[in-house]
């Protein structure tokens, strides 16, 4: 089982995917953010380095979702092969990439590459607004965001909901606006945890769950952290 969750900058992927893969045993695996060789310098110079930028995130992308396909693992993925895109198409609207650096060198390879590959099982966006998207990077205080553009956020946001609009295949979109993901633990995320398993299995929700109030009705219901293992049980059979 393969499983991505996907969202903009600051949507809590992180989170949810280490959550998630501490509740039901999946493999966690993350973005390479830490080692990225080009990362930093695109946040200080993206019109030099958005292409090598993009370039790099896209093999590493590929080479993550080959390698769990081949695994048999189950597996729990912060963003995706198939998300790549947004961000490259992005830089080619604010003119970091040109026409020959995105239309004739980066797509034809991204095209190629997600036809390759299947889609994973599940994708899960997180839904934000820019308001609680900037509100969660400037929590997390990592040096290279720290002068991060409000209007490249906004595009990013924009081209994000385009794509999860038009994504064809299996998908769970989650509004998080009202979450606190900077708790490791908090008991509400057993519930998103259990939309996804169900939407795994049964297909029973829609692709979108507005809010984490329409996922409490027919769930353990848990008052406080002591309720966390058997709640856990309930849900996936195990403590």
């Amino acid at each position: 089982m393969f499983i991505v969750v996907s969202g903009s900058i600051g949507a809590g992927k992180s989170t949810v995917t280490r959550i998630f893969s501490r509740i039901t045993g999946f493999d966690p695996l993350f973005e390479t953010v830490e080692g990225h060789p080009y990362l930093e310098k695109f946040y200080k110079n993206p019109r030099e380095y958005a292409f090598r930028t993009q370039v790099y995130f896209l093999w590493d992308r590929f080479d993550k979702h080959y390698n769990t396909i081949k695994s048999g693992r189950d597996v729990v993925a912060d963003r995706c092969l198939y998300e790549d895109n947004i961000f490259a198409k992005v830089q080619h609207i604010r003119g970091d990439m040109d026409d020959d650096d995105y239309l004739r060198a980066y797509l034809p390879h991204y095209k190629s590459l997600t036809e390759l590959l299947g889609p994973p099982d599940l994708n899960v966006y997180l839904r934000a607004n820019l308001d609680t998207l900037m509100t969660r990077v400037r929590k997390r205080d990592r040096d290279m965001e720290k002068d991060i553009d409000v209007d490249y956020m906004r595009t990013l946001l924009g081209a994000y909901e385009e794509w999860i609009e038009e994504y064809p295949y299996r998908k769970l979109i989650i509004d998080t606006n009202h979450l606190d993901l900077t708790c490791d633990l908090h008991p509400e995320w057993l519930y998103v945890c259990d939309a996804i398993k169900t939407k795994v299995t049964k297909e029973t929700l829609p692709d979108i769950a507005e809010g984490i109030s329409r996922l409490l009705g027919s769930l353990p219901k848990i008052h406080d952290l002591r309720d966390v293992k058997r709640a856990t049980e309930e849900i996936f059979g195990t403590g």
